[in-house]
């Protein structure tokens, strides 16, 4: 590829970045409002149109009716209180396939005018097979509020999110192998171990984050610094075999979720003293700069969050938590893409 091509390609990349950023804070929107079961049906053609009548809406309607979480919890809501809910699960679903159509689209327009290298067809390949995982994984996670439980499995919702972070990842080192040539990457062996270390645990960070969403967990502990006027609260581990407090109970979880904060907090910190000292390309030292200040700005929304949270969690101050748990955990990919691997870069 010409480096015009390959830059050409990178900003068409970031675009698509964009798009997912939405995909998500509409999958935020859609778990917060509690709409993510108002679609119960999975219809990759058809499910795109919404219902253009009363009788298609009322249609919608009574399927929704058959599932728990309208009989334990929604039963007597309005038609018109339906459509809000299912607005939110509809766009989310729609946005999704038109990010996918946008990649696609990319892959096709590139392809034809003979931009791409026999590299970059693959990584498309590879690019939409995530794609397809991320919507099936999805449908899979709506799957298990269906018939049991009220609100989806919060173990697929973690593996949605999930999911949807390798996506992420995987376009941020295609983004930074285009812009950033191998003589330019920096080649600091301990620093770049310790920035994939802390990125480990962003990622566990963020699974809990899901746990904490999906069990709804914030507004049983609505105080900070303290649980509730403890810092170790009672309950901590009263499950069976103690592991599984870490996975099912509201009380380990939020602890832990805390807990692993404050340990980023310090980690991002040290990299950042350390890694801002380094002379490197432009795009190293922004993303380096960048971690403080939306670290600082995620901290407060968490902290708002929590103590809002006290009659249910706010959508508002949640779906910004998410986002710039989100935007965090990117930059600091996109610093640990631009180390070398090999020494004598």
């Amino acid at each position: 590829m010409t480096e015009k091509s390959k830059k050409t390609l990178a900003y068409l990349l970031i675009a698509a970045l964009f798009i997912l950023f939405v995909q998500v804070a509409l999958g935020g929107i859609t778990r917060l409002t509690g709409s993510g079961l108002s679609m119960t049906e999975w219809k990759l053609i058809q499910g795109t149109i919404p219902p253009l009548n009363e009788a298609d809406w009322q249609e919608k309607f009574e399927l929704y009716k058959t599932i728990p979480q309208y009989q334990l919890l929604n039963k007597g809501m309005s038609l018109s209180e339906f459509k809000s809910i299912f607005f939110w699960e509809w766009a989310h679903r729609v946005w999704g396939r038109f990010g996918f159509m946008f990649i696609l689209g990319i892959f096709a327009v590139m392809g034809i005018r003979k931009k791409l290298d026999a590299q970059a067809v693959f990584r498309f390949g590879m690019l939409l097979f995530l794609y397809f995982c991320q919507g099936l994984m999805g449908w899979f996670m709506v799957m298990s509020g269906l018939s049991k439980l009220t609100s989806v499995s919060h173990y697929r919702l973690a593996a949605h999110l999930v999911l949807a972070l390798l996506l992420f990842a995987y376009i941020i080192w295609w983004v930074a192998d285009l812009l950033v040539n191998k003589e330019q990457k920096v080649t600091e062996p301990a620093l770049r171990k310790y920035a994939w270390i802390i990125t480990a645990i962003m990622l566990v960070q963020i699974v809990f984050g899901a746990f904490m969403s999906g069990l709804k967990a914030a507004p049983n502990y609505p105080s900070f610094p303290d649980m509730n006027g403890q810092f170790i609260p009672d309950n901590l581990f009263f499950m069976k075999p103690l592991w599984i407090n870490f996975f099912e109970n509201i009380t380990t979880i939020q602890f832990t979720h805390r807990g692993i904060a404050y340990l980023l907090c310090v980690l991002i910190m040290i990299y950042w003293w350390r890694a801002r000292k380094i002379v490197a390309n432009k795009l190293f030292n922004i993303s380096i700069n960048l971690l403080p200040i939306i670290l600082v700005i995620q901290v407060i929304l968490g902290v708002l969050v929590l103590l809002n949270s006290n009659k249910g969690i706010p959508v508002g101050f949640g779906i910004f938590h998410q986002a710039f748990g989100l935007i965090l955990f990117c930059t600091m990919l996109f610093g640990d893409f631009l180390y070398s691997k090999d020494l004598r870069a």
